[in-house]
This record gives structure tokens, sequence and C-alpha cells, in this order.
């Protein structure tokens, strides 16, 4: 299969979302960049609400090794139902695009694995309309994006 292939003008995974290469946005994209401090042993999910074939470009690194996973969630799915992309343990950046396959809550879930407290810096760009952040024992933390 061609790197490339995914990007052909079709259907988008088993949601069933049809999309070409180009898409057309009615507002402007947002950005951000938000540093996350992780105390030793602590976790925490960072999300977009983002709409069908939403696109997000990303950035984010570590001044620590830590657990990570890149997942979704569908608006109206059954509570702690997610979709998973990307999981992967020992990591200190990555980078990349995501175009959502549906209406929802997209991003990371990190975790610090070290005995020292952990800054990660994500930087964003997309058209997304907000964020959320999700600490266990603590109110989610929204931020609305125009």
């Amino acid at each position: 299969m061609e790197p490339w292939s995914g990007f052909r003008r079709g259907r988008c995974g088993s949601w069933g979302l049809h999309w070409s290469a180009f898409s057309a946005r009615p507002a402007n994209f947002s950005q951000e960049v938000v540093d996350i401090t992780l105390e030793p042993g602590e976790g925490m999910e960072y999300k977009y609400r983002l709409e069908p074939v939403g696109t997000l470009l990303f950035s984010w690194t570590s001044d620590a090794l830590v657990h990570y996973e890149l997942h979704s969630e569908p608006d109206g799915a059954p509570k702690g139902f997610a979709e998973s992309y990307d999981k992967q343990d020992y990591r200190d950046e990555a980078h990349g695009s995501f175009a959502a396959p549906f209406s929802g809550i997209h991003g990371w879930y990190w975790k610090n694995q070290t005995e020292s407290k952990v800054t990660i810096t994500l930087t964003t760009a997309g058209f997304y309309s907000e964020s959320l952040e999700f600490r266990s024992g603590m109110d989610v933390v929204q931020k609305q994006f125009q």
C-alpha cells in the first residue's frame, strides 16, 4: 500500500465518512500552545472538540519519558467508550496530524511514570471549537475557541 493511499477520495474507515484531500471550512483555524505539568505517577487527558473530518496538527514534547495514548470519544457514546489510534510507552515527543472520523472529543492521555515532575508542551492548530482538560478529582477545565 502506498503511504499516501489513505488520502485518496473515498470512505474514511469504518465510520462511512466520505471526504477528499481538500476541505474548505467556514471559519479560521484555532491554535494553542499549552504546558502541562504532571506529578510523579499522575495521568491526565487533554482533548479537542472536532467535527467530522476536522483536522488537527500537533506536536508535543516532554522533558522526560511518558506513557501516552491518542484516542477519541464519539458524541453520544456510552460512558467509557473510546477509539484508540496510537498508544506507546517511553516517549518524549510525537508529531503529526489527525482527521476526526466523527463528532466528539479527540486527544491524548499522558501518564508520568517517573519519580520527578514532568512538563509536556503541546502545540496544536486545527479546526477545533474547544479544549478540555481532565484530571482525577478535579473539575473539567474547558477553553472555547472561535
